[in-house]
């Protein structure tokens, strides 16, 4: 099969009109290829067929001969299929996301004062509770007693279903886009570097707190993401722009109090901005690269 017929955003679900073709007996091939999918055929005369049933599909107008609960399982089996196949091709990511919901019980009971043992060597500063206080260490004594874990253990932590769910949600919808095109060197080193930024951003516009999860990291692959939509279209992350109109207005909205007005808890807007300038700062040298790669 060597000719392109038709060419749709990766988001789009094709598993369907697939089937749908091979009702039409329209033989094909899907490729994904960066942020598209690709259908590929033999003759000019299937990729006339494909153009105008890819018409007919988008506006509905179509029926399945296979139908009921054999079609339903059909879908299932697919939906499961291609989960499965982005997981596969999304490891590091994957194993980020576990690692996170093993760790989240360690902050189960903060909010009626139960704190871990665990939760002290997690956070960013080790501290102590004396009179249902609690007393921080500072960076400075976290640094001169090598506690370097410190700098990226707190996106384990997270406070609340509702947090650790939103979060990792974006991990990995925005993450295992930037491993697949990128690979998984790539997204570890950028995990590492926004966390990191994110922490100590966080502390010094805070100072000393209880703080966590992922959403620094979040931020950051928002800022890989838009500056690599710029900087290298190539691999451009397929990511709706209105996303990132959303993100941007939710992290200015942070940093004008309103959030914490309203009583629906305390951001880490420094950990947020810190993560953001670290992710674009990220995507200059992948950006670079890929176009160094492009002209070879």
């Amino acid at each position: 099969m060597n000719i392109k017929a038709l060419s749709v955003n990766r988001d789009i679900d094709l598993a369907l009109f697939s089937r749908y073709l091979y009702q039409s007996s329209v033989l094909h091939r899907i490729n994904e290829v960066g942020a598209e999918q690709e259908i590929w055929v033999n003759s000019e005369l299937d990729k006339q067929k494909i153009q105008s049933l890819y018409g007919a599909f988008s506006r509905g107008e179509f029926e399945l001969q296979d139908n009921g609960i054999r079609s339903e399982r059909a879908s299932i089996a697919a939906q499961l299929a291609k989960i499965l196949k982005q997981a596969a091709a999304s490891p590091f990511i994957l194993t980020l996301i576990l690692a996170n919901v093993i760790c989240f019980p360690i902050t189960l009971g903060i909010e009626t004062g139960n704190q871990s043992q665990w939760l002290a060597e997690f956070t960013l500063l080790s501290f102590n509770v004396m009179n249902n206080q609690i007393y921080h260490a500072d960076l400075a004594y976290t640094l001169d007693t090598h506690q370097y874990w410190r700098l990226i253990t707190p996106m384990l932590l997270h406070f609340g279903w509702l947090h650790i769910v939103f979060n990792l949600l974006w991990v990995w919808e925005i993450g295992r886009r930037i491993e697949q095109l990128n690979g998984s060197l790539v997204v570890f080193l950028l995990t590492l570097t926004t966390s990191v930024t994110a922490n100590l951003m966080q502390y010094w516009m805070e100072g000393a707190s209880l703080f966590g999860g992922m959403s620094g990291v979040v931020y950051g692959f928002l800022g890989f993401g838009l500056c690599i939509s710029r900087l290298a279209p190539s691999i451009d992350l397929g990511l709706p722009k209105a996303i990132y109109g959303v993100m941007l207005g939710f992290l200015i909205l942070g940093f004008t109090g309103v959030i914490d007005l309203l009583g629906l808890g305390n951001l880490a807007n420094g950990a947020h901005l810190g993560g953001l300038l670290a992710g674009m700062v990220c995507a200059i040298p992948v950006a670079l690269s890929a176009k160094i790669r492009a002209k070879r």
